[in-house]
């Protein structure tokens, strides 16, 4: 039965996609037929916008998480039936409606409820700060938004129509450059590209265009109701209506199990293109003969390099970050803590080092499995740093093997940190998953510059003998490399 049910509902968004090119002949077939067939016509252009509506309310049925978006998706359909209504009654009274009308007001009603639709989906992918999908949003809104100025908002505030049509006219663009921002934020941001994003995007797209060219011939005394631009946009709803019904919705507002997406060559190639747009639209202006703004050009064009630049600093250290952070525990990695050891040795101060091992990890990955390896190595590097001092480097050393450097620590300060440490992982059991815990101990080996070991390599050798000692003597217990080695409670191991 559940088989047949995700049938049933994939057939209803194939449905959607299909009917889209019938419900649009259909419609210019009506018009051509006479004045007697423009109610008919009315009613299969408002069945776009409808089945946007509806199809939102039956996936919020469907989906109780998702209803807070699917509501605001449907309030916008709906809002947008009754501007159909309204726009073709009084073309069907007054043959060409005037413009603005009250139908504008339902029709401009679209889009806060679309954008908060996306703004709901957005805080649920990533609900934390996504520096890098935020720049990318900017770089194809601070574009977008240029292009709109330069093609569509300026030429339309040079019509002298009177004030309210300009503003009228103004809104749409301003609204599509809206769903824009908040769409590009959505579409680039992290989380899974499933088809129905792909096909919001498309809407996305096919709602800009639309829209811009609808102001731009209005103003112009061009447009005609029932051109291809109603094409443009009963296609676009039918796509938003294919979109909500996926099966694969769900997915869509799904929290991300990532925070930042990753910087493919396909991101980069759009990033690059919405970077090079506005120079690029002023240069083919000025190859045309025509005068773009260059005060509004210039200024995208500095937002747009300075965003850029955001761009590639968050890159450098987001790479930087990957190459000296261990991924499964998010301490330091060994190459960063050899290079901090290197360093901290030239100074030629105090210094102490200690290596610890997981004692028996090997039974822990065959009794609990890898995942269950993995969450006791996390919980370890936890309990680590919670236990050293705050100028403490702490680094995975390799597989279950973890170093700690101490600054300024002789070797009674080195004692204390590494007991505290040992007394730290043995005192409470570890979760290794399925609610299970385990009991986990660790061995420690400590050396200390320049009493026991002269350069960074003898410190290493010294404390990892030391720590082969604590493992020797019955693990659970720290060693400490001197001249006389012994254990702290007092049972001597030789470890030269």
């Amino acid at each position: 039965m559940t088989i047949a049910l995700a049938r049933h509902r994939s057939a209803a968004w194939q449905l959607c996609l299909a009917a889209a090119p019938v419900a649009v002949l259909l419609y210019y077939g009506l018009l051509q037929l006479g004045s007697e067939w423009a109610a008919a016509a009315v009613v299969v252009y408002g069945s776009a916008n409808g089945l946007l509506g509806l199809c939102s309310l039956v996936a919020a049925r469907r989906h109780p998480a998702l209803r807070p978006m699917l509501y605001l998706l449907a309030a916008g359909g709906l809002s947008s039936v009754v501007g159909d209504l309204i726009f073709y009654t009084l073309a069907l009274r007054d043959g060409e409606p005037p413009f603005p009308s009250v139908a504008d007001l339902f029709y401009l009603a679209l889009f806060p409820f679309v954008a908060g639709a996306f703004l709901v989906v957005i805080r649920r992918r990533t609900p934390g700060w996504d520096a890098a999908s935020v720049i990318d949003a900017a770089i194809v809104t601070v574009s977008a938004g240029y292009l709109t100025y330069e093609f569509v908002i300026a030429p339309t505030t040079r019509v002298t129509t009177g004030d309210l049509a300009s503003m009228v006219a103004v809104a749409y663009p301003v609204g599509d450059l809206m769903l824009i921002t908040v769409g590009a934020r959505l579409m680039l941001g992290a989380g899974p590209r499933t088809l129905p994003l792909k096909l919001i995007g498309v809407y996305l797209g096919a709602l800009l265009y639309a829209d811009s060219t609808y102001s731009v011939q209005t103003l112009a005394g061009s447009y005609r109701t029932g051109n291809y631009l109603d094409a443009i946009w009963m296609v676009g709803c039918f796509l938003f209506a294919a979109a909500v019904l996926h099966p694969d919705l769900p997915k869509m507002a799904e929290r991300s199990p990532t925070a930042t997406p990753d910087a493919t060559p396909a991101r980069l190639l759009l990033l690059a293109g919405a970077a090079v747009m506005a120079p690029g639209s002023m240069i083919v202006q000025y190859l045309r003969g025509d005068a773009p703004h260059v005060v509004v050009g210039a200024t995208a064009c500095i937002v747009l390099i300075l965003l850029v630049l955001g761009r590639m600093a968050g890159l450098v250290g987001a790479q930087r970050h990957t190459a000296i952070t261990d991924e499964l525990t998010g301490l330091r990695s060994r190459r960063f803590f050899v290079q901090a050891l290197r360093s901290e040795t030239t100074r030629r101060g105090r210094l102490s080092l200690l290596l610890l091992d997981v004692d028996h990890f090997k039974s822990v990955n065959d009794t609990f499995g890898h995942d269950g390896g993995d969450r006791v190595l996390t919980e370890v590097a936890r309990r680590l740093a919670d236990s050293v001092r705050g100028d403490d480097l702490v680094a995975r050393y390799g597989g279950e093997e973890f170093a700690v450097l101490l600054p300024r620590a002789d070797e009674a300060r080195a004692a204390e940190i590494a007991e505290r440490i040992r007394e730290r992982m043995a005192r409470d059991l570890m979760p290794v998953g399925d609610g299970r815990t385990h009991r986990v101990t660790v061995s420690i080996g400590a050396a200390t510059m320049p009493t026991t070991a002269p350069d960074e390599a003898t410190l290493i050798r010294r404390a990892d003998e030391a720590l082969y000692a604590a493992k020797h003597a019955g693990r659970n217990r720290v060693v400490t490399a001197q001249p006389a080695t012994e254990i702290l409670n007092n049972e001597p191991v030789a470890v030269d």
